[in-house]
């Protein structure tokens, strides 16, 4: 019996698949499966057209055992059941196990291939299963009937023992993979099994009259095939029924429960939990029309039952046009579609099926409501699902028909939450106007600007997310007043702002504009009492000056304002001549994301020596890209850029593979270092990042112990909470980690104390001028002796020179890297440099030696 979970009450988690663990499940099934092979029982073998045949008829019951399956509901779950019961003891009792495991396997995978769409992993998987099913069977039912006569006692025992068996192995090894994607295996989850040999024991009984009357005559077994036959369909009869009465009990509770929610959030939350739960699908969203052509707001159900907004502009393959949504025609999009504007949506939406249906209210329609992606992968999505979608979209029309809530919905499409300015979907909608009346000769030009804050992530990590919206709403309210009520002032995100002033196509007038809103940022701010400054960097754009597209004045004014910021705040107007970087930037992207897909990144290592005994036991792994075209291409460029175009995690996890994989190689060479690798804000927010880097080590082979990850104060504190959950995962995989360039973040020592951290490194400001500094020398002495109190190892970066060795081995500090130690090398010479370093540290312990010396060891 084949059986498949399609639907749960409960969401599931999000959590990234655990394509590992099933490529471990396949394994072992394979194995398994391999194991069994040479105990299958061998029976005199038939001719070749019997064997053909035979193979034939047992590959299409097979194959149509797993089409026509039947959906048995147990309490709030829904188990998808195929009937192989029968065919598998039609071929125990009457074909040789050869031919038998043969049409299982080939009609199991041509259903899976052909009917149900499966591919790569997850075809691998229940292939292998099948296989392992099949070998079970026949191997347990040749043990126990030996060499008896079938009809007997110990036929029917040898066909429940194999059918109860194989069922059994079915629902341990997918709940096994369920619980493995999922991350728990619970004591209810393993119970459930118990379902699978229960129902495959019933289907046998079946089977076994079935089987009987067959031996007797072919005119017995037909009228138990018929009985079978009109079991089945009745049964598939009343399971419909009983859907569709539990369907009709759950939109009278849902109409009821959206007639007494006015709270627009709940109305929305039950509207989309509904259709998710009355369709079975893994995602519902409705998606509202914003009254400006081309732009919408779609509102999804996350998994964890929290809605999400995102104003979106519509596409050219988006089926929910208001275009092409006029008749309120319905759309069923299938994944064979041969529509290529469905397929071009789907595969945009990373959906494989979908019913969109409109959404009407007192105005006509207002929008679209759709789900996608049917749980499990046996039934699919038809006509009579799209009508069920429709009636609830009707119920929900209703409730939203209020125009108040309507009227909400689109200015939240259309405007920020949080300082109720434009977003950027009105603004690119304005400039846009802005630019057609310029083109008509209705308007002279406009001036873009983008403004960002100087400062404010201190505020943020300093006070707190809260005072940082309370600054950002005194932001948006003091320059809504400084520039004009004829300027549209929009809020694109975090603590950028933009402007556009229509009517002026002058610079100079642009700039008075700017600066005025620069000079009323410049009060302070009292936030908890506490007076705050922040200042502002401006770029400006000019059109027609500068551009006449949207996209093109945004760049630009883009490009002015980080002009703006480099030069330290201001305002600064677009430079044609100086912005040169922009396509260089992107083209430089390409490469690197090239580089990284073809491994062209390699890595250097800088060790780190103990201060009190000279001997090097970790090394620091240093990413480096020596490019074809521009050379040697620094670290400061491109891992930046790396970080803002979202390549950052795959570098970090190309770095990590290749440090792993050279510790491993020096191991085997009698050469044991810890490598430490730096993490990035970003990579530190991955909620798979303690799997990842635990699937790193384990392919490669190094104890945990020897991987050292290191973190910047402020990678930690741009969200405390999610890092020391990360950072607890990392701790508890035995990884050991590092807090980098100490002294010039903004953590506090309560935050420091809870951070599962070994070790200290002063950053190299205030190292590398310590004999000459007293400040500095005041700063590192105290780091050391708070790492002594807390515990943690300290290690000063950047020592150059030998009285930098000398003082901060005097303070008590514990490790020194830096250009005195060695520069960073390729990871095949540090072997040879570790010889020849044993050979000299004995002099560091006291002797005076000369720096220049020391650098070319």
């Amino acid at each position: 019996m084949s059986a498949s979970r399609t639907h749960r009450s409960r969401p599931a988690p999000s959590r990234p698949p655990q394509w590992w663990a099933v490529v471990g499940v396949v394994t072992l099934l394979v194995a398994a499966s391999l194991a069994l092979l040479p105990a299958v029982p061998d029976r005199p073998g038939l001719g070749l057209l019997h064997s053909v045949t035979l193979v034939v008829v047992l590959t299409a019951m097979f194959a149509l055992a797993e089409v026509f399956v039947l959906h048995v509901q147990v309490k709030r779950e829904a188990q998808t059941i195929a009937l192989s019961e029968i065919p598998l003891v039609l071929g125990l009792t009457f074909a040789p196990p050869p031919l038998l495991v043969l049409g299982f396997v080939l009609g199991a995978a041509g259903a899976y291939l052909l009917h149900r769409r499966q591919r790569g992993l997850k075809l691998a998987y229940n292939v292998s299963l099948k296989a392992t099913d099949s070998l079970l069977t026949v191997v347990l039912y040749g043990l126990i009937l030996g060499g008896n006569p079938i009809l007997g006692w110990r036929w029917v025992l040898g066909c429940y023992v194999a059918v109860a068996a194989a069922s059994l192995l079915d629902g341990l090894v997918t709940h096994l993979v369920i619980g493995l994607h999922e991350g728990s295996l619970s004591r209810s989850t393993l119970q459930d099994v118990a379902v699978y040999p229960a129902m495959a024991l019933a289907v046998a009984t079946i089977s076994l009259v079935m089987a009987y009357a067959f031996d007797r005559s072919a005119m017995a077994a037909l009228p138990a095939t018929l009985s079978g036959a009109a079991l089945f369909l009745g049964y598939r009869a009343y399971s419909t029924l009983s859907e569709r009465h539990l369907s009709l009990e759950r939109l009278y509770r849902f109409s009821q429960a959206v007639a007494s929610t006015p709270e627009i959030d709940g109305t929305l939350g039950h509207v989309l939990g509904q259709a998710k739960e009355l369709l079975r699908s893994e995602h519902a969203e409705i998606a509202f029309f914003s009254g400006l052509e081309g732009s919408a707001m779609r509102v999804a159900l996350s998994p964890s039952g929290r809605l999400l907004r995102e104003s979106v502009r519509l596409t050219d393959d988006d089926p929910f046009d208001p275009a092409r949504t006029g008749e309120g025609d319905p759309m069923l999009m299938s994944r064979n579609s041969h529509d290529p504007q469905q397929r071009s949506y789907l595969s945009t939406r990373r959906w494989k099926e979908a019913i969109v249906v409109p959404l009407k209210g007192d105005a006509g329609i207002i929008g679209t409501l759709s789900v996608a992606d049917r749980m499990g992968d046996v039934r699919r999505f038809d006509q009579s699902d799209m009508r069920l979608l429709e009636t609830v979209a009707n119920h929900a029309g209703v409730a939203l028909q209020n125009s108040r809530l309507i009227d909400q919905l689109r200015h939240e499409s259309l405007h920020d939450a949080l300082t109720g300015l434009p977003n950027r979907v009105l603004l690119r909608n304005n400039i846009s106007e802005e630019l057609e009346a310029c083109r008509i000769g209705a308007s002279p030009g406009c001036a873009v600007m983008i403004m960002d804050l100087d400062g404010f992530k201190d505020v943020n990590d300093t006070l707190g997310h809260q005072h940082g919206d309370e600054l950002l709403k005194v932001v948006a309210s003091r320059t809504v007043v400084a520039a004009g009520e004829s300027v549209t002032v929009a809020r694109l995100g975090g603590d950028e702002f933009a402007l556009m002033a229509p009517g002026c196509a002058d610079a100079s007038v642009a700039r008075v504009i700017a600066a005025a809103v620069l000079a009323a940022l410049r009060a302070p701010t009292i936030l908890d009492g506490i007076p705050v400054h922040v200042g502002a960097s401006i770029g400006v754009a000019m059109a027609p000056g500068h551009a006449t597209a949207v996209a093109d004045l945004l760049r630009y004014a883009d490009v002015a304002m980080y002009a703006a910021k480099a030069a330290g705040g201001g305002v600064k107007i677009y430079e044609s001549d100086r912005d040169t970087s922009s396509p260089d930037k992107l083209t430089l992207v390409t490469e690197l994301r090239t580089a990284l897909e073809q491994g062209d990144l390699a890595i250097h290592v800088q060790p780190k020596a103990d201060l009190s005994s000279g001997e090097v036991g970790s090394v620091e792994i240093l990413a480096r890209w020596d490019h074809p075209r521009r050379g040697l291409v620094s670290p400061e460029e491109f891992i930046p850029l790396a970080e803002r175009t979202g390549l950052m995690d795959q570098l970090t996890e190309h770095v990590l593979r290749l440090a792993l994989f050279q510790c491993a190689g020096w191991r085997d060479a009698g050469v044991e270092v810890n490598i430490a690798v730096n993490l990035s804000a970003r990579s530190l927010a991955q909620p798979g990042l303690a799997a990842t880097v635990g699937a790193l080590l384990l392919g490669a082979g190094v104890p945990a112990h020897l991987l050292t990850l290191e973190i910047t104060e402020s990678t930690v504190m741009a969200d405390p909470e999610v890092a020391l959950r990360s950072l607890k995962n990392l701790r508890d995989l035995g990884v050991r980690l590092s807090i980098d360039d100490f002294g010039v973040g903004y953590s506090s020592l309560s935050n420091l104390s809870r951070m599962p951290v070994q070790e200290l490194k002063i950053d190299r400001s205030f190292v590398t001028d310590l004999s000459d500094n007293l400040d500095n020398a005041v700063i590192v002495r105290s780091i050391i002796d708070l790492g002594r109190n807390l515990a943690l190892d300290v290690v000063a970066e950047g020592v150059e020179r030998l009285q930098e060795w000398e003082q901060l081995r005097q303070m008590g500090c514990h490790q020194a890297q830096g250009y005195f130690v060695a520069r960073p090398m390729p990871p095949e010479l540090l072997p040879g440099w570790l010889r020849k370093w044993a050979d000299r540290s004995d002099t560091l312990r006291g002797a005076e030696r000369d720096p220049a010396e020391w650098l070319t060891a």
